[in-house]
């Protein structure tokens, strides 16, 4: 690939593995030196290891992307060092808190405000404090939401994710309008299912019926941690400087699909959950 962050200073939260290690290491492939982010400094100095041995520059800041003041320190960090800051990317978020979510009569009102914060405030600490310091730079630079197709379709039984991600959205295009005035650009990307090669991840995939059902909703495939990479690194660099506000699904096809899933449809797709009486004819009045 070429080299086409040659010298610039990108950050990206949550790295220490799956789909943010992968953007990590792409754009240090294309010249960028990288800080590496996360809570397991272990992880995340064998991150810094990999790259290094790569040819590439990158430094680990432990932070915990819920708390402001970790990560103004670690733009802080990481101006001191390099002195610089071209590029962000809020990626990190808490697939722990999985069993707080659910239908939104059923989330408890903690439970929300966790995943609320997991998952869009700290996409906002992000976006906060990664354009202060590119505005620092005077140079401009590119910011990246790493969002979901639940943010932009809906996730049956996930409200609070799903608010969460539509928020990170909504965030990116309001961004994007406002500081476009001073060369920061902001995009998001709309996952899939993507098989970043965690623990929950593989169990997931192994539950009885999910490859087949996943298969038809993704057009055949899912797409790996890899195939992220690239793509961020790209929207990351000057050869995307004409792509501003934009929410861009990378899933396989599966946002074209996904008209597909809906309860008027439920009787045409095998093993979906029948309908409760009397919600067919209201959905299909003359």
């Amino acid at each position: 690939m070429t080299r086409s962050s040659d010298g610039e200073v990108i950050m990206v939260t949550g790295s220490t593995r799956g789909v943010g290690e992968a953007i990590a290491r792409r754009c240090a492939a294309a010249g960028a030196r990288v800080v590496i982010t996360g809570r397991n400094t272990e992880r995340g100095e064998a991150v810094c290891a990999g790259i290094a041995a790569d040819g590439g520059e990158a430094m680990f800041v432990a932070v915990d992307v819920t708390d402001e003041a970790a990560i103004e320190r670690a733009f802080a960090d990481t101006l001191q060092r390099w002195g610089r800051v071209d590029g962000c990317v809020a990626n990190a978020a808490d697939l722990s808190l999985g069993a707080l979510d659910g239908p939104v009569t059923e989330i408890t009102l903690d439970g929300w405000n966790r995943l609320i914060t997991a998952d869009l405030t700290s996409a906002f600490l992000t976006a906060k404090h990664g354009i202060r310091a590119m505005l620092a730079g005077g140079r401009g630079g590119a910011m990246l939401m790493i969002g979901s197709l639940a943010g932009v379709r809906g996730n049956l039984g996930h409200d609070a994710y799903s608010a969460a991600k539509g928020g990170m959205v909504a965030l990116t295009r309001s961004i994007a309008a406002y500081y476009a005035r001073y060369d920061i650009r902001c995009n998001c990307l709309n996952l899939g299912f993507v098989d970043s090669g965690s623990d929950r991840v593989e169990k997931v995939i192994a539950y009885p019926g999910f490859r087949d059902q996943l298969q038809d909703f993704h057009l055949g495939a899912w797409g790996t941690a890899g195939d992220i990479g690239g793509i961020a690194a790209l929207l990351l660099s000057d050869e995307a400087r004409y792509i501003n506000g934009a929410s861009i699904p990378v899933d396989g096809g599966a946002y074209a699909a996904s008209h597909m899933p809906r309860p008027t449809v439920a009787a045409a797709i095998p093993g979906f959950p029948p309908l409760r009486p009397g919600h067919d004819k209201a959905h299909n009045k003359d």
